[in-house]
C-alpha cells in the first residue's frame, strides 16, 4: 500500500494530494458504471473494490497528515474542513462500495477458496504479562546510537539469564524503530529467531571502520569557539572527550587514532571516483585501514591513472602498431574533422552532429568504426570493446536506435506475448537512470547450497510482482512452477499469460543474514533498458560518499530481476539524497544508494525511452481459477505448517459452555498481544457516514437498526461496560449493509469489515490464520444427493453467530454503534464468531466437526450427514423411505442442538416430508401445493423440488467484442461441476487452443474463419440454457444389483471420461444414467493417439475412483470400457513390460482401480466419444447415447458386444526390448591355508 509521498511536507502540498485522492474517489462509481453491467464479473468487481479500498486508504493517511499539521484554530479558514469535504468524501466512498457489494452479490460467485497464510513458527507460551517494563531508549538504526544500544540490551536483556528466548525477541522488536525495525521486519517474532534478528543487527551495525570513521569525523567537525565561554568549551571538551573515549573502546591506541585521522583527513580531499574506489576496497575487509595502506593506494592509483589517459603519454610507444585510438608520441594527433591535436571522439564538432553524421564522417575519415582508428578496417580491429547499447561491433557514439520500436518480452512457455513497456526515440529529452542495483539471488533453503548468483535488479514501482528471467532460473535450478497470472502493462494495455514462477531469496550483496523471499514470475527476457553514456556518477557530489546499490548505474548489463512492490516497501530505508538539477535523487534501500531521474549530459543525442510498467489483472486468473477447480477432480491435500498451527490451536483452547456451546479462542498468527494500530477513529468515522447514509433511507435504517437491537437481545453482543479494563488491546471493527433484493430470509445483511486498515496499516485480519479448508467436495455432495429417493434441504440458521468467542479476545472484535435516543456514540463487544474475519469459515466447520467427535455417538445417523452431506452451512441428504428420512432428520437437528445449532429453509422432493415442520422455516417452493416454476438455488445450481431436476443458466452477453481474452472469460464461467455438459464446452476449450496455435493476440479481433467458428460455438453454449437433468438415478431400497461402468475415448484434439451408473429393480428393469463426466483437451506436443487413449484410460481411473470412494459403493463391479485395442492390451498386462511413458500410466490406472474389469466398446456405442469430439448444444439434451450411455447396457449382460482380443502387433512399439547376454568365466580354487610354493 502507497504511503504519503515525503515531498509532501508542506500543507499546500498535503491539501494538493488529497484533492486528487478525494478525486479520484469520486470518479470511481461513474468509472465503475461505465463498463456496463453485462461487462461485469466477480472478479473484476473485487479488484475495483480492492483498488477503492486502497485509494481510501491513501486518503485516510492524508487526512491524518493535515490534522497533525494544521492547528485547530486554522482549520475554520480553509476549505477543506470548513466545507467537510472528507466527510463528503468518505459518504461517496461508502456508496461506492455498497453499490460494488450489491452488484458483486447479484453474480453469486462461488464461495472463495481457504487460503493459508505464509508465516513463520508460533511464538513461545510465555506469559508477556509477566516480563517487567522495557526502559531501553529505543534505536533507530542510527550509527552514532549504536554502540549505547548495543551495551544497555546486552547488559539488560541479554545477559538477563531469567528471560526466555522469546522475550528477548519481544524486547528486540519493541526497542526499535526506523531503519533498525526495518533491517529485521521479514524475520518472524519467534524464540528460534532471536539469535538471527540480532546477529543481522549486529552484522549491519557492527561496522568497526564505520564507527571510527564516524568517531573521528565527530573530533574533525567539533563547533569552533567564537569568544570567551565555560559553557561552550565545556562542550567542546565533553564532545572531543566522548570522541576519543569511544575510539579507545574500539580498541584503537593513540597511534592507531593519529592514523584515524590522517586517513579521514586525506579521503576527504581526494575526487569522489577515487574516495569511492578506497571505499569499495575495504568494503569486505574488516580490518581498519592505516595511512600506510593508504598511500600505497594513491600511489598504485596515480600510476594507473597515468597508464590509462591518452592525453598525459609522454614517452614514445616504442611499437609502431596502433590497436586503439592512441598514439605515439613520435606522431602528433591529429583529428581529421577540425586538424586540432585531439582525438576524434574528443572534437566538438564530431560531438555535435547526430549518431547517423558521425558514421559518415567516419567511414569519410576511412577510420575503423569500432575505435574510430585510421590504422585499419573495423574487419581487423582487435579491440575487445563494443557498443556498450546494443554489443556490436561499432563505436557507443555511432550507435542508431530505430525511430520507434516495441520492445516485447515472450512470456515462459506462453503462446502470447507481453509488452512490458515501450519505447520511443527522443531528441530532446536529458537521459534519465532507472533505480538499479546488484543482489545477490539464491535458492530458498534453511541450509545454504552454493546455489547463488550476483545479478543486476531493476526496482519497479510500476510492477506488482517480482520477475526473473529463464536463464536466472536455469542457472540456480529452481523448480518451476505453475502460476498463472494475467498481465497488464502500461497504458492498460493487456499483455497476456505468464504462465509459470519459481522462489526465490533476494538478499544485499555480501549480507547472506539478510533474506527476503517472494515467488516470482519467469520470463525469458525483461527489459531492453540501457542506461545512455553520461557522466560516472562518482562526479556527483551528493552521492560521492553514498554505497550505491549498483556501483556503476550507467553500465549497460543486462537486467535479470525486476523487483516489484511486493518487495520494494521492504527495502525502502530512510534517507533520500537530492542534487542540483540535472543530477539523479538517491534512494537508501536496505541493498544501498539506488539512483534514478534525469542526468545532464553535454552529448545531447536522440535516445530511447523506457516505461517499465507490469501489473498484475486478476479478474481472468480467478475466473479460470474457479473453472480449473471444477475441471479438475478433487483430490486431499495435506495440511500446510500454518494449517496445522491453526489446528493445534483450535484443539488446545476450545471449551463448551454448560449448555453445549462451543466456544473458541481468535488463532492468532502471533500474540496476543498483536501488533496492529489504532482503529476507533476509522470506526467513528464510517460510522457517521453511515448515519448519514440511513438518514436518507428511511427502510434501511429500520432494517439495520432492527439487526443491531436483535444482535444485542440475542446475546450475540454487549455494551462495553463502564468499568471495562484499560489494559487490553482493543480493535474496533466497522460494519455496513449489503442489500439482497433476491434473499428468500433477510433482504438486508450487515458486514463486519475485519480487513479495514488501522492506523499502522495493519487490519485484524492480518494478524489471524486462515485455516485449512474444510469444505467438503462440492461434486462429491451432489454425487451423494443423486442416490436417495426422497431427499431433503436446509441451511443452519447463522451459523457463525451459534459460537462463541473466548471472553479474552473479544476486545478484538468491538464495534460502535449511535444510541437511539441520546445519539451518542456506544461500544459493543461482539461476542460471538464474527462474519468478515479470515478465521470465520474455518472455525465454523471445525466446531461443526468437534461436535460430530464429542456427540455423534448417540446419533449415529446423523454422522453421515454432518460429515459429508454439507457444503458449508448447507445441507444435502435423503434416504430411500419417508420414515427413515424423517428419523435421520430428527437425529441432525438433536445433534446439530447439543452445539446450539438449528436447521431452517427445509425443502423436498417430498411434500409429505414438510408437513411436520412449521411453515415459516421452509424455503422457496416447499408450500403445500408446489409449484413448477418456483424454483430454490442450492449451491449455485438450480433445483426444482416439484420436479425433481436439476436446471442450467447460462447467461452469455452477446454484445462482448470477439477476441481471445473475452473467449477465455466466458468459458470460464460455464459452473458444471458433475460435467453433465462436457460435450458442449469441450468444443470451447479446444476452440481456445486453436487460438492459441494460431498465435492471435489477446485482444486482436479474429479472423473470419475463426469468428464464423466461435459464432457456432457461442450459439451451442446459449442452447444449454434452461436444461433440466433428474436429481434421482433410480437407485433404492428396491434395487437388486447395482454397477459403475466407466467410458474413455481420445480424438486428436481432447481426451474424455464419463461414469454411468447401472441399475437393475428387484422387478428386473434396469436403468443407467449418467453420473460424472470430464475431459481435457490434447496437449499441444502432438501425442500419437494410442497414448492419448491411454491419457483418457488414465482420467478414467481417476474419476472412477473419486466416484466409487465419494458414493462408498466399495462392493459393487466396475466395468472399464475402450475402444482402443491397444490400451486393453497395455491395462491387462503387467507395467513392467512397457515404455517409461506407457509404464508410468499403466501402473496408476492399475493401482487405483485393481478392482475394475476392462472391455472393448465399439466406438459408435461409446458416449464418451461425445466429450472427446464434441457435439452442439441444440442437440444435447436429447442426446440418449450421452445420458443414459449405449442402448446394451441396459440389456442382460449376455447381449452386451463381443469382445475382441487386442493383437500383440498393436503393442510391439511400446514394449520394453529384453536383451539376454551369457557370460562364461573360469572359477578359480580358493583355499582357507595359502598353496606353499
Amino acid at each position: 500500500m502507497t504511503a504519503v509521498p515525503e515531498v509532501a511536507t508542506t500543507t499546500n502540498d498535503l491539501l494538493a494530494q488529497q484533492q486528487a485522492l478525494m478525486h479520484s474517489i469520486t470518479r470511481a462509481l461513474d468509472n465503475f458504471k461505465k463498463l456496463g453491467k453485462n461487462n461485469y464479473t466477480a472478479a473484476k468487481v473485487r479488484a475495483r473494490i480492492a483498488s477503492t479500498k486502497e485509494v481510501w486508504t491513501q486518503c485516510l493517511r492524508v487526512h491524518s497528515a493535515l490534522l497533525q499539521a494544521i492547528p485547530e484554530a486554522k482549520r475554520s479558514t480553509l476549505d477543506y474542513f470548513k466545507n467537510k469535504l472528507f466527510d463528503q468524501a468518505e459518504e461517496i466512498h461508502l456508496t461506492t462500495l455498497d453499490y460494488m457489494a450489491e452488484c458483486l452479490e447479484e453474480l453469486a460467485p462461488l464461495p472463495p477458496l481457504m487460503t493459508a497464510n505464509s508465516h513463520g513458527s508460533s511464538a513461545s507460551s510465555f506469559s508477556l504479562s509477566h516480563l517487567p517494563p522495557n526502559n531501553i531508549p529505543p534505536f533507530s538504526g542510527k550509527y552514532e546510537e549504536w554502540e549505547t544500544f548495543r551495551d544497555r540490551f546486552t547488559s539488560l536483556i541479554i545477559n538477563n539469564h531469567e528471560l526466555s528466548a522469546f522475550a528477548r525477541m519481544h524486547f528486540l522488536s519493541s526497542s526499535l524503530t526506523g531503519r533498525a525495525l526495518e533491517s529485521i521486519r521479514s524475520i518472524p517474532i519467534t524464540a528460534d529467531n532471536f539469535e538471527i534478528a540480532w546477529k543481522t543487527l549486529e552484522s549491519r551495525y557492527e561496522n568497526k571502520r564505520r564507527l571510527v570513521k564516524m568517531h573521528v569525523s565527530a573530533l574533525y567537525n567539533l563547533p569552533s569557539v567564537s569568544r570567551e565561554s565555560a559553557s561552550e568549551l565545556s562542550e567542546l571538551r565533553d564532545k572531543a572527550n566522548r570522541a576519543i573515549a569511544s575510539l579507545k573502546n574500539l580498541d584503537r591506541s593513540e597511534t592507531d587514532i593519529l592514523s584515524d585521522m590522517l586517513v579521514y583527513s586525506v579521503t576527504q580531499k581526494i575526487d569522489p571516483a577515487t574516495r569511492k574506489a578506497w571505499e569499495l576496497k575495504g568494503r569486505d575487509d574488516a580490518r581498519i585501514p592505516t595511512y600506510d595502506e593508504l598511500d600505497r593506494f594513491l600511489d598504485s592509483r596515480a600510476r594507473a591513472l597515468e597508464e590509462l589517459n591518452p592525453a598525459n603519454v609522454t614517452k614514445e610507444v616504442r611499437s609502431s602498431k596502433v590497436t586503439s585510438a592512441t598514439a605515439s608520441g613520435s606522431s602528433p594527433i591529429s583529428c581529421s574533422l577540425c586538424k586540432a591535436s585531439h582525438f576524434m571522439n574528443k572534437c566538438q564538432l564530431f560531438i555535435n552532429k547526430s549518431p547517423s553524421q558521425r558514421l559518415e564522417a567516419v567511414k569519410k575519415a576511412n577510420r575503423c568504426t569500432n575505435c574510430l582508428s585510421a590504422k585499419h578496417a573495423v574487419q581487423l580491429c582487435s579491440s575487445k570493446y563494443s557498443c556498450r547499447i546494443c554489443k556490436k561491433k561499432h563505436h557507443s557514439m555511432l550507435h542508431v536506435d530505430s525511430d520507434t520500436s516495441a520492445a516485447t518480452a515472450s512470456i515462459t512457455d506462453a503462446a502470447p506475448i507481453m509488452t512490458l513497456f515501450s519505447t520511443a526515440k527522443v531528441s530532446s529529452m536529458p537521459p534519465v537512470l532507472l533505480a538499479t542495483a546488484r543482489v545477490t539471488v539464491s535458492f530458498p533453503s534453511e541450509s545454504p547450497n552454493g546455489r547463488a548468483r550476483v545479478v543486476r535488479a531493476l526496482l519497479d514501482q510500476g510492477s506488482e510482482m517480482t520477475f526473473i528471467t529463464e536463464r536466472l532460473r536455469q542457472g540456480l535450478k529452481l523448480r518451476r512452477v505453475s502460476m498463472p497470472v494475467s498481465i497488464s502493462a502500461i497504458g492498460g494495455v493487456d499483455a497476456g499469460i505468464c504462465r509459470y514462477a519459481a522462489e526465490i531469496q533476494i538478499s544485499p550483496l555480501g549480507q547472506s543474514s539478510l533474506a527476503f523471499k517472494t515467488i516470482a514470475s519467469v520470463m525469458k527476457s525483461l527489459t531492453k533498458y540501457t542506461p545512455s553514456p553520461v557522466t560516472s556518477p562518482v562526479q556527483w557530489s551528493h552521492v560521492a560518499d553514498l554505497a550505491l546499490a549498483d556501483p556503476d548505474p550507467t553500465n549497460s548489463d543486462s537486467i535479470d530481476v525486476i523487483i516489484g512492490t511486493d518487495l520494494y516497501g521492504d527495502l525502502l530505508l530512510d534517507g533520500i539524497r537530492k542534487g542540483s538539477r540535472g543530477q539523479p535523487l538517491a534512494q537508501n534501500t536496505v541493498l544501498g544508494w539506488v539512483l534514478s531521474g534525469p542526468v545532464t549530459d553535454a552529448q545531447a543525442r536522440p535516445r530511447t525511452i523506457t516505461a517499465q510498467h507490469c501489473s498484475n489483472s486478476p479478474s481472468l486468473d480467478e475466473e479460470l481459477r474457479r473453472f480449473w477447480e471444477i475441471e479438475e477432480i478433487p483430490r486431499a491435500v495435506p495440511l500446510s505448517p500454518e494449517e496445522q498451527q491453526c489446528e493445534d490451536h483450535f484443539l488446545a483452547t476450545h471449551w463448551r459452555r454448560s449448555d453445549g456451546r462451543y466456544v473458541i479462542r481468535l488463532p492468532f498468527k502471533t500474540g496476543p498481544p498483536i501488533e496492529i494500530g489504532d482503529s476507533y477513529n476509522s470506526a467513528e468515522r464510517q460510522l457517521r457516514g453511515l448515519e448519514r447514509r440511513l438518514n436518507a433511507d428511511e427502510r434501511l435504517a429500520t432494517e439495520y437498526r432492527a439487526f443491531i437491537e436483535e444482535y444485542e437481545r440475542l446475546g450475540h453482543m454487549k455494551r462495553v461496560p463502564p468499568d471495562a479494563s484499560a489494559s487490553s488491546q482493543r480493535v474496533y471493527i466497522p460494519h455496513h449493509p449489503i442489500i439482497r433484493e433476491s434473499s428468500t430470509t433477510a433482504r438486508l445483511r450487515v458486514v463486519f469489515n475485519a480487513s479495514n486498515p488501522t492506523s499502522n496499516g495493519t487490519s485484524l485480519n492480518d494478524h489471524l490464520l486462515t485455516g485449512q479448508k474444510l469444505q467438503t467436495d462440492l461434486a462429491a455432495v451432489l454425487l451423494r444427493w443423486l442416490l436417495p429417493r426422497y431427499v431433503y434441504s436446509a441451511d443452519i440458521t447463522k451459523m457463525y453467530r451459534q459460537i462463541e468467542i473466548d471472553p479474552r479476545d473479544v476486545d478484538y472484535q468491538r464495534i460502535l454503534w449511535l444510541d437511539r435516543e441520546t445519539r451518542a456514540i456506544i461500544a459493543f463487544l461482539l461476542l460471538v464468531l464474527t462474519y468478515g474475519t479470515v478465521n470465520a469459515p474455518h472455525d465454523a466447520l471445525r466446531v461443526l466437526e468437534q461436535l460430530v467427535r464429542d456427540e455423534g455417538g448417540s446419533f449415529p445417523l446423523a454422522i453421515p450427514v454432518v460429515r459429508k452431506c454439507r457444503y458449508i452451512d448447507d445441507f444435502l441428504f435423503g434416504a430411500d423411505d419417508i420414515p427413515l428420512l424423517r428419523q435421520t432428520r430428527d437425529q441432525v437437528c438433536a445433534l446439530l442442538s447439543r452445539g446450539r445449532f438449528e436447521l431452517r429453509k427445509w425443502a423436498s422432493n417430498s411434500p409429505q416430508l414438510l408437513t411436520d415442520i412449521d411453515i415459516e422455516n421452509h424455503g422457496l417452493a416447499c408450500s403445500k401445493t408446489l409449484q413448477a416454476d418456483e424454483q430454490l438455488k442450492v449451491l449455485g445450481i438450480s433445483w426444482n423440488p416439484a420436479l425433481d431436476v436439476f436446471q442450467f443458466n447460462v447467461s452469455l452477453p452477446p454484445s462482448v467484442p470477439k477476441t481471445k481474452r473475452s473467449i477465455l472469460s466466458l468459458v470460464a464461467k460455464i459452473f458444471d461441476p458433475l460435467g453433465w455438459v462436457t460435450p458442449v464446452t469441450i468444443n470451447a476449450k479446444i476452440f481456445l487452443q486453436q487460438l492459441w496455435q494460431a498465435k492471435v493476440e489477446w485482444d486482436e479481433a479474429l479472423a473470419d474463419k475463426l469468428l464464423a467458428q466461435w459464432e457456432t460455438i457461442h450459439a451451442s453454449l446459449a442452447t444449454i440454457n434452461g436444461l433440466h437433468v433428474d436429481r434421482w438415478v433410480q437407485y433404492g431400497s428396491d434395487t437388486a444389483n447395482c454397477e459403475l461402468h466407466g467410458f474413455c475415448d481420445a480424438s486428436s484434439t481432447a481426451f474424455a471420461a464419463a461414469v454411468y451408473i447401472r441399475v437393475t429393480s428387484l422387478v428386473g428393469e434396469t436403468t443407467s444414467r449418467l453420473l460424472i463426466a470430464k475431459s481435457k483437451v490434447a496437449p499441444i506436443k502432438s501425442l500419437s493417439i494410442p497414448r492419448l487413449e491411454l491419457s483418457a484410460a488414465v482420467l478414467l481411473a481417476r474419476l472412477l475412483e473419486f466416484v466409487r470412494s465419494s458414493l462408498q459403493l466399495t462392493a459393487i463391479p466396475c466395468f472399464c470400457w475402450t475402444d482402443a485395442l491397444v490400451v486393453l492390451a497395455w491395462v491387462t498386462q503387467h507395467s513392467s513390460k512397457w515404455k517409461t511413458f506407457v509404464s508410468n500410466r499403466v501402473s496408476e490406472i492399475q493401482s487405483r482401480i485393481p478392482f475394475a474389469t476392462w472391455k472393448h466398446v465399439p466406438t459408435e456405442d461409446n458416449p464418451a466419444d461425445c466429450a472427446s469430439r464434441g457435439i452442439l448444444g441444440c442437440h444435447l439434451a436429447s442426446h440418449h447415447l450421452w445420458w443414459q450411455g449405449p442402448s446394451w447396457l441396459r440389456l442382460p449382460k449376455n447381449e452386451w458386444p463381443a469382445q475382441r482380443e487386442p493383437s500383440s502387433h498393436d503393442t510391439t512399439l511400446e514394449q520394453n526390448p529384453r536383451i539376454t547376454t551369457h557370460i562364461a568365466k573360469p572359477i578359480e580354487r580358493w583355499d582357507l591355508m595359502p598353496v606353499q610354493q
